[in-house]
């Protein structure tokens, strides 16, 4: 089986300190479990002991180890969502347990569920299910309570070992005790210059006897050591940890010790700290200084105070810095987040902030659909989706307060661009039936909603229930004077005909939406999406000339506005276009190139697309087996849709006519060898092997500009070649002069060459087969 194309597990933001014992038992219990729940504390570490023990066994697994943070998810229906969106699932149906147990049936992988306390009967039926249907299939999961599925085995992860008094009294002893090296380690951050000496052996032993060897507390008491000699921080704890302690009513005492420690640390803070730790708990996951500033700045607060309080959150171990090439990020971990949050005393605070929360990733998706000319639209939205569960949470807070619908709908179709480009469709159309049912929406904004609803679902392939909204849809549009309303509808009705395989309505259709559309002004992503809709269906007609056309001016229109996604999309359409023509090194170099893009916006259901037809463009080269594996490899990632290909007829056809030719050039042995290999790729691996990034991948032709040129152009072309003026072209073809200018700025447009002598060598490489 093919190695494993899965995101690495989350790196360490600090150095892992002892825990062998604790990473051996979990080793040797999944080897004869195949469900391991670490149970404890919070602040005992399980996080990262589960991290390191599923990081030395992921040679064991031969599809590696998946990693699925849950402590932001609130809603435990979306749990099967949550999974398959860590697996990289195509987004085009709506998961289920019985659709992630058909996924994971034949893989062999582990599976860590991070944080499920606050879900534990959801994980319990999912883990249960997962288990029967997928014997390759292991689970580590950490919980502060166990999940009581058939065959768990827990394992309690306790405190660090904390030194005896005798231990004290040789410095080499103590610095060998777990919990002494951990919060050695830890001051050396804040301190480098600290020792550990005679003279303060016996304050360090105290000190993580008191704090029971519970890592997050050792962690909070290290970073005071940067301000306060750590004799001072014992005589502290003795001041005012025992207070703290008795006012705690859990009944296990290191629970306690916890609490206190959490408690003491925030007594310890100053008020701006105290005020911004208990707004950033409105964060589930990491955030920057922009968001910080922006949801956390208020009276009391300015924002010009926000990063000096930050600042001294980090030194306090309250929060994580991780610093990365180009932006530095921050995290809350759990338990403190969660103390910080029971100190936001007033209610009408905490939604403030959380609306504050939504309206600045409103802000940044806004930004991003704002792509300038010549822009990089897929980094831009390569940030929005980085930023998921922070979205993820402004939407539930609005899905949740019927007083902030209107607001959550308005996030929606902001982002647009993340359902229909970026792989998430599926989360896009959860949020989207939900509000379509709870929101009180004014017509004009209820049929917005359901043709974004309607365009989603035929990317999913569920052309039935489309056609369902758009019949809703319609009936809507008949009741209001709103005429881009009914354009737009005019343009799904297209492109609801174009998925269906009604090739002469979809034109009919699309037609008229994209003149309609373009004398409204500068072309949006609905009017590039349907030029690559019309472009692919007029070349389905048997119309290619007409369908390079259209793509080409999309193409050219894409540059100009920054719009890479649609551009991708053109690029596949002209590929399918040379194909048409029996240009397959150039197409393959479009479709590629597609490819490229689709991969850095995630566009699951593109790539898929992309992947099939360079299967179909490499059947005929010299080893067949290269087709064999990516034609099953595209059909692998369309596993868990219900309608392959979208549904489409013509695609459709396109590959089974590919399966029956490479069936014929193989014998049948060689063909289920290369059909297995492919269906084994991830989407990743793939996509590298679809773009020559592995061994026996296909290779693209030399990368340059390739544009489909009719006859009559190509000719012009070759005369340039020549050196032959305008006129001296004009009067070869026996053609006015005008028109001849006109054929040479076309080919300088479709080449999108500026001169006449790039033309010139475009036309003799073109003679040379080149």
């Amino acid at each position: 089986m093919m190695p494993s194309g899965r995101p690495a597990l989350p790196a360490d933001p600090t150095t892992f300190v002892g825990r062998r014992r604790e990473t051996a038992d979990i080793r040797r219990t999944l080897e004869r479990s195949r469900l391991v729940t670490l149970t404890g504390i919070a602040g005992v570490g399980k996080t990262r002991v589960a991290l390191r023990a599923a990081e030395s066994m992921r040679r064991a697994f031969a599809d590696g180890v998946l990693f699925v943070e849950l402590s932001s998810l609130s809603d435990p229906d979306r749990l099967a969502q949550v999974v398959a969106r860590a697996l990289e699932i195509p987004d085009q149906s709506v998961p289920d347990l019985d659709m992630l147990a058909d996924y994971l049936a034949d893989k062999q992988l582990l599976l860590v569920l991070d944080t499920c306390e606050h879900l534990v009967e959801s994980c319990s039926r999912l883990v249960g299910g997962l288990l029967t249907a997928a014997r390759g299939l292991r689970v580590l999961a950490t919980s502060r309570q166990p999940l009581g599925a058939p065959g768990e085995h827990c394992l309690v992860i306790r405190p660090m070992e904390v030194p005896t008094p005798e231990a004290a009294e040789s410095v080499q002893d103590l610095a060998g005790c777990e919990s002494v090296a951990l919060f050695l380690d830890r001051v050396s951050a804040v301190d480098p210059g600290f020792e550990l000496t005679e003279q303060n052996a016996l304050v360090v032993g105290e000190l993580c006897r008191r704090l029971d060897g519970i890592p997050l507390a050792l962690e909070l008491a290290a970073g005071r050591v940067r301000s306060l000699p750590v004799e001072r921080i014992l005589t502290l704890l003795d001041e005012r940890f025992w207070a703290e302690e008795e006012d705690t009513c859990a009944d296990d005492p290191r629970h306690r010790t916890m609490q206190a420690a959490i408690a003491w640390s925030h007594g310890l803070c100053t008020g701006a700290e105290r005020l911004l730790w208990s707004g950033l708990s409105v964060f589930p996951g990491r955030f920057d200084l922009a968001a910080a500033e922006a949801v956390c700045a208020q009276d009391g607060l300015p924002a010009h105070e926000v990063y000096p309080a930050l600042d001294g959150l980090v030194a306090k171990s309250i929060l994580v810095c991780t610093k990365g090439p180009d932006r530095t990020t921050y995290r809350m971990p759990d338990s403190l987040r969660e103390y910080g949050a029971a100190q936001m005393h007033e209610h009408d605070r905490r939604r403030v902030l959380l609306a504050r929360h939504r309206d600045h990733y409103a802000e940044l998706a806004a930004a991003a659909s704002a792509v300038p000319p010549r822009g990089d639209q897929a980094e831009e939205w390569q940030r929005v989706r980085e930023e998921w569960p922070n979205l993820r949470a402004a939407l539930e807070f609005c899905a949740t307060d019927p007083a902030e619908t209107d607001d959550g709908v308005k996030l929606v179709i902001t982002l647009t661009f993340l359902w229909v480009a970026c792989g998430m469709g599926r989360e896009g159309r959860h949020y989207m039936e939900w509000f379509v049912r709870v929101a009180r929406l004014d017509d004009v904004t209820r049929v917005r909603l359901l043709l974004l609803l309607a365009y989603v679902m035929v990317a999913q392939g569920d052309l039935r229930t489309s056609r369902q909204t758009l019949d809703e849809c319609a009936d809507l549009v008949s009741r209001i004077d709103a005429p881009p309303s009914h354009v737009h509808l005019e343009k799904m009705r297209g492109t609801l005909a174009y998925a269906e395989g009604d090739l002469a309505a979809a034109d009919a259709h699309l037609t008229e939406a994209i003149g309609r559309l373009r004398a409204g002004g500068s072309p949006d992503i609905t009017v590039l999406a349907a030029m690559v809709e019309l472009g692919i269906t007029r070349l389905w007609l048997g119309r290619p000339d007409d369908a390079a056309g259209v793509l080409l001016e999309c193409k050219r229109e894409c540059e100009d506005s920054g719009q890479s996604w649609a551009r991708s999309w053109a690029d596949l359409g002209l590929s399918l276009v040379l194909r048409a023509r029996g240009e397959l090194p150039g197409a393959l170099a479009l479709a590629q190139e597609a490819l490229r893009t689709q991969r850095r916006l995630h566009d699951a259901s593109g790539a898929s697309l992309c992947l099939e037809l360079v299967a179909w463009l490499v059947t005929g080269q010299e080893d067949p087996a290269w087709a064999a594996r990516l034609l099953h490899a595209s059909h692998g990632t369309w596993r868990q849709v219900r309608r392959p290909l979208y549904g489409s007829p013509h695609f459709l056809a396109e590959h089974t006519r590919c399966e029956e030719t490479l069936r014929r050039a193989l014998a049948p042995a060689e063909y289920e060898e290369a059909a297995a290999e492919g269906g084994a790729m991830s989407m990743d691996e793939a996509i590298a092997y679809a773009l020559g990034e592995r061994p026996g991948a296909p290779q693209a032709a030399p990368k340059e500009r390739v544009t489909p040129l009719s006859p009559r152009e190509l000719e012009v072309a070759d005369l340039v070649a020549d050196g032959l003026t305008n006129k001296e072209i004009a009067q070869r073809l026996v053609v006015g002069r005008r028109t001849i200018d006109t054929h040479v700025e076309h080919i300088l447009a479709k080449l999108d060459f500026s001169s006449r002598s790039q033309i010139a060598a475009w036309a003799i490489r073109h003679r040379e087969g080149g």
